[in-house]
């Protein structure tokens, strides 16, 4: 049940994401931001998902390219979960120090660019 509920929320947030754009109705803001000045790792991520599921890639990247990078690894990593006891192998490979640590340092490095570079 809890995974049907799961499935349906995201597909309920899709939905307002693909037909409604956040730049133009009140979406929630970025806290971070707005009270700091300083660009955190998500920002721009509900334009970006909105631009991706337009199909305009280009622009998706332009408000957010590390969640577009991560995309493909994100979805691995929820899949690598839900089916961990189909295919633990996968899911020893994908839940470990190692990516994790990775995961943290290109959060952060993104972080860093971003805000002194502008990306």
């Amino acid at each position: 049940m809890g995974i049907i509920l799961a499935i349906l929320l995201a597909f309920f947030f899709l939905y307002i994401y693909a037909n409604f754009d956040p730049s133009e109705l009140p979406f929630p803001k970025c806290l971070i931001f707005w009270t700091t000045g300083v660009r955190c790792p998500g920002c721009g991520s509900q334009r970006a998902l909105h631009s991706l599921l337009q199909g305009d890639i280009a622009g998706a990247f332009h408000f957010n390219a590390a969640l577009i990078l991560l995309l493909p690894l994100l979805l691995l990593l929820v899949l690598a979960y839900f089916l961990r006891d189909k295919f633990p192998r996968l899911y020893r490979f994908t839940y470990n120090p190692y990516l994790s640590w990775g995961l943290l340092i290109f959060i952060l490095l993104w972080t860093l660019f971003r805000n002194l570079f502008g990306w």
